[in-house]
């Protein structure tokens, strides 16, 4: 017999963040507001780099660093060891995507790629957003270091 998710199940213990469950269950609930609504949703994909193996201290600093200055309505989740995914509800252009991973790349002061998606401009459901997200976030990589690419086409 399987129990019910506890509280653990749903957020990151060393950050304390929420963790890919949970996001996938605001990103999607998410998406169905601003489709309903006509509205903005943008993801960010953030990965550290530079760092192997990454160090909890350096992904805690990361997390602190990252979830200062976002909205309350936003949403940041530890994604994978060293990476992190953000929702960003009401962007509704690159104007603003720009805006806000030029502020996480600050506030980070480290090395990291960030790949950027909206819907519904780049995608229409929850799996392509973050496919698309992950694209990007290829291509920013390519880079080098402290960039950002949103997602095109």
């Amino acid at each position: 017999m399987s129990s019910a998710p506890q509280p653990s199940d749903y957020h990151d213990a060393l950050t304390e963040l929420p963790n890919r469950r949970l996001f996938d269950d605001r990103l999607k609930q998410a998406l169905a507001i601003a489709e309903r609504r006509q509205g903005g949703v943008a993801l960010f994909l953030v990965s550290l780099a530079g760092f192997a193996p990454i160090a909890d201290d350096i992904v805690l600093q990361a997390a602190r660093r990252l979830a200062a200055g976002l909205r309350r309505s936003d949403t940041l989740a530890r994604w994978g060891a060293g990476e992190f995914a953000l929702l960003a509800i009401d962007v509704v252009d690159e104007e603003q995507c720009r805006a806000l991973a030029e502020r996480l790349l600050s506030a980070l002061d480290m090395d990291a790629a960030i790949g950027i998606a909206r819907f519904s401009a780049d995608a229409q459901d929850a799996a392509a957003l973050v496919r698309n997200a992950d694209v990007a976030r290829a291509h920013a990589r390519q880079l080098g270091r402290r960039h950002y690419r949103i997602y095109a086409r």
